[in-house]
C-alpha cells in the first residue's frame, strides 16, 4: 500500500578502521523491501532513508539492499540466530518485538532517549510500548488508530449518516442490503492479517476499552463474556453476510477488488486502520465518488462513542550485537529528528507520523485534510486518555499469535467464540507468567 516498507534492517556494520576517533563512520547496511510494481520505489527509498542522514554523516557507508517480498522474516530470524544478524530490527507492533528482545537481540536505548529527551517528546503511552523487561528497546516509528471509512458520495446520495449504535447500524446494513449493497466491503486473499483488525475492533466496540484494559491488568479473564460476546457478535455478522458477502468471499477477495468495492458502491462501509488513506486516495482518485471517516461506533449498551483503539504501527532497534553502535544511535537520532523527511514520506508514500502530539501548524502543503483530521482526533484522544488497544501492540506475543493463528478459525466455524476466548485467556496468562505483557497504557473510555 506504501510505495516501500521498510521489512528489516540488515548486516551489522562495522566502523571503519579509517574514521577518526570520535567521528561518526563506518558501515551500515538496510535490507529494505520495496513495492515491486513500483520503479520509483528504490529511488524514493534511498531519497527518504539514506541521503538526508548521509548528508549529516558523509563517513557512514549506509547502503540500502532490497530484499525479496516475501521470506523477510525469517530470513531476519536466520541471520539473527547464526550471529549474523543486522544493525537494525523492525517489526510491525510492539508485540512482536517481544520474542526479539526475549533472545537477547535488542539493545538498550534508555540512555538514547535520555539523551534525545524522547520520553518528553513522545504522546505518554507510546515510548512505554517498547519497554520490555523493564528496558526500553524499540522505538515507535508511528501510531495509527481504528475507524470505520465509508463511500461519503453513497451515502449522501441515499440520505444515509454513519453508525452510531449497534441499532443504526443494524438499520443501514438492512437499507443496505435492500438495494443490494454490501454493508463492509472486506477481505483478506492478500494479507491473513487483516482479520485481526476486525477481532481488534470488536473487541473495543462491544467488550469496550475499560474491559479490555482489566483484562490485560490481569483483573478479568479473556473468558469473561463481554470477549465471547464480541467475538460472537463478528461471527454472526460475518455469517450475515456483512463483510463482503460473507466468509468465502471474504477469504477470496484481493485488495484491489476489496478497494474497487467501496469505490464503485458496491459495499458502503470499510473498517480499517489509519494506514489506508493513501490507498483510498489512490482507489477514488479517478472516481466520481468520495470518501470519509468517522470514530469506531459503540455496539454494546455502556461502551462509550469517540473512542481511538492506540496503535504502534511499527517499532526500530538496534541489533544488541551491532559492530557500529556510534552510527546505529547517530541514525535512530536523526530518524526520529528530522521533521521535513518525515512530512515529505507522509505526502509522498503515505507514511504515518512519529508518535508524538499533532501539531496542525506544522503540517505541510499538499497534505489531505481528512488524514490532519484523523491525526489531530488521535492526539487528542491520546491526550485525554479516551483510547482502546490493539492486538499487535498492547498483547504479548504469545496472546498475539494465538489471534493470529486461530481468527480465521473461527470465522469458518472450526473454532467457537468460548473457544477462541478461552485458549486466547491461556495464552494471556503465558505471557503474564513470563512477563512480557506490554506496558499498559490507562483508558478514561469506560
Amino acid at each position: 500500500m506504501a510505495a516501500i516498507a521498510i521489512v528489516l534492517a540488515g548486516c551489522a556494520g562495522e566502523a571503519e578502521p579509517d574514521t577518526p576517533v570520535g567521528e561518526i563512520g563506518g558501515k551500515l547496511t538496510y535490507w529494505i523491501g520495496v513495492d515491486s510494481s513500483n520503479p520509483d520505489a528504490e529511488a524514493v527509498a534511498q531519497r527518504l532513508l539514506a541521503d538526508p542522514f548521509i548528508e549529516l554523516y558523509p563517513n557512514v557507508d549506509l547502503q540500502l539492499v532490497v530484499q525479496p517480498e516475501t521470506g523477510a522474516a525469517q530470513k531476519l530470524q536466520t541471520a539473527l540466530a547464526a550471529g549474523q544478524g543486522p544493525d537494525f530490527i523492525e517489526t510491525p507492533g510492539s508485540a512482536t518485538a517481544i520474542p526479539y528482545a526475549e533472545a537477547g537481540y535488542l539493545a538498550n536505548l534508555d540512555a538514547v532517549a535520555e539523551e534525545e529527551g524522547w520520553k518528553d517528546e513522545m504522546l505518554p503511552w507510546a515510548l512505554d510500548m517498547g519497554v520490555i523487561n523493564g528496558e526500553l528497546v524499540a522505538m515507535p516509528t508511528n501510531y495509527e488508530t481504528l475507524v470505520l471509512y465509508y463511500n461519503k458520495t453513497l451515502f449522501d446520495e441515499n440520505g444515509w449518516q454513519p453508525p452510531t449504535d449497534r441499532a443504526s447500524l443494524e438499520s443501514l446494513a438492512a437499507q443496505m442490503e435492500a438495494k443490494d449493497i454490501l454493508p463492509f466491503t472486506a477481505g483478506n486473499a492478500d494479507y491473513a492479517g487483516a482479520t485481526e483488525w476486525l477481532v481488534s475492533a470488536y473487541l473495543n466496540q462491544v467488550a469496550g476499552p475499560g474491559k479490555i484494559h482489566d483484562a490485560l491488568a490481569g483483573e478479568v479473564s479473556f473468558e469473561d463474556p463481554a470477549f465471547v460476546d464480541a467475538m460472537q457478535m463478528m461471527v454472526d455478522d460475518f455469517n450475515a453476510g456483512w463483510f463482503g458477502g460473507g466468509v468465502k468471499q471474504y477469504f477470496s477477495t484481493t485488495d484491489p477488488q476489496k478497494y474497487a468495492k467501496l469505490v464503485t458502491g458496491e459495499a458502503g462501509m470499510f473498517v480499517s486502520g489509519s494506514w489506508e488513506i493513501q490507498a483510498l486516495n489512490q482507489y477514488f482518485g479517478d472516481s466520481d465518488a468520495d470518501w470519509d471517516w468517522v470514530a469506531l461506533p459503540p455496539l454494546a449498551d455502556g461502551i462509550p462513542s469517540d473512542v481511538y483503539p492506540l496503535s504502534v504501527g511499527g517499532t526500530i532497534s538496534i541489533n544488541a550485537a551491532t559492530k557500529n553502535l556510534p552510527a546505529a544511535e547517530a541514525y535512530l537520532k536523526w530518524k526520529f529528528s528530522d521533521t521535513d523527511t518525515q512530512w515529505a514520506a507522509i505526502k509522498e508514500i503515505g507514511a504515518l507520523p512519529k508518535p508524538v502530539p499533532f501539531d496542525t501548524s506544522a503540517v505541510p502543503d499538499g497534505i489531505d485534510p481528512r488524514f490532519v483530521a484523523q491525526y489531530s482526533a488521535i492526539s487528542d484522544a491520546s491526550l485525554a486518555e479516551h483510547v482502546g488497544y490493539v492486538t499487535w501492540t498492547s498483547f504479548g506475543g504469545a496472546a498475539e499469535a494465538f489471534i493470529s493463528e486461530n481468527q480465521d478459525r473461527m470465522l469458518t466455524g472450526d473454532m467457537s467464540a468460548d473457544e477462541f476466548c478461552a485458549g486466547l485467556a491461556n495464552a494471556y496468562q503465558k505471557d503474564a507468567d513470563a512477563g512480557v505483557v506490554p506496558p499498559l497504557f490507562d483508558t478514561a473510555a469506560r
